[in-house]
């Protein structure tokens, strides 16, 4: 004989069956869920297509070049200070390829030859420092020879970047608000002072100024 089903086990799958029936709605009813620009990759792919970026990796495609040269490692990080503390103490405007790195991710340079000037800068500093004769000044020589060689032979398309930039982050005029009715603003009418008469006109009272009249004094 089969035993009698518990009230409570009829109950617990009335339940499953409801929520069954519900989930099986939600699947059939809900809407895509749209992720816009919130989604991590949608985000990188429109930060991809602003020309400020365009023009950051184009410049980061040339330092990724330098960066694989044989001789390059003294250019890598800023001198260190502890090991060579006569550096600082000669050369007053240090650079070196991380910290050209950090601006360019920065997006801070708006023009290629504002980039070329900082290779210039760390080949001056090498001979500087070094002596023109010297293995390093002629690295940093070499690198910068490199830089723009790199930027003349594509200087149009470097052009067009820098227009691009220069319009996208100069952004479209704001118009001047309106002033919405052409509503004048109420002038504040000044409060009546000195001596008043009422004058009764059209029916209405209505106190008349009649300046700073002393009626105190008696007339010749």
């Amino acid at each position: 004989k089969s035993m009698p089903r518990s009230k409570n086990h009829g109950m617990l799958k009335d339940k499953k069956r409801k929520r069954r029936s519900i989930d099986e709605k939600n699947i059939y009813s809900n809407e895509r869920i749209r992720t816009g620009t919130s989604n991590r990759r949608e985000r990188g792919a429109a930060r991809d297509r602003m020309p400020h970026m365009k023009f950051s990796d184009r410049l980061k495609e040339i330092q990724v070049q330098i960066e694989k040269r044989p001789h390059v490692t003294a250019f890598l990080r800023p001198v260190d200070r502890r090991i060579i503390p006569r550096y600082y103490e000669v050369i007053s405007d240090p650079i070196d390829l991380s910290t050209i790195r950090d601006k360019n991710l920065r997006c801070e340079y708006r023009t290629a030859d504002a980039f070329l000037d900082e290779f210039e800068l760390m080949k001056n500093n090498a001979i500087k420092f070094n002596g023109p004769t010297h293995l390093l000044a002629k690295e940093a020589t070499a690198i910068y020879d490199f830089v723009k060689d790199s930027i003349e032979a594509n200087r149009e398309e470097f052009n067009d970047l820098e227009l691009a930039v220069s319009v996208s982050l100069s952004g479209p005029k704001k118009k001047k608000s309106r002033k919405s009715g052409g509503k004048k603003k109420s002038e504040k009418l000044s409060p009546i002072t000195g001596n008043v008469a009422s004058m009764v006109i059209n029916g209405v009272s209505t106190a008349v100024p009649l300046g700073d009249i002393n009626f105190d004094d008696d007339s010749d």
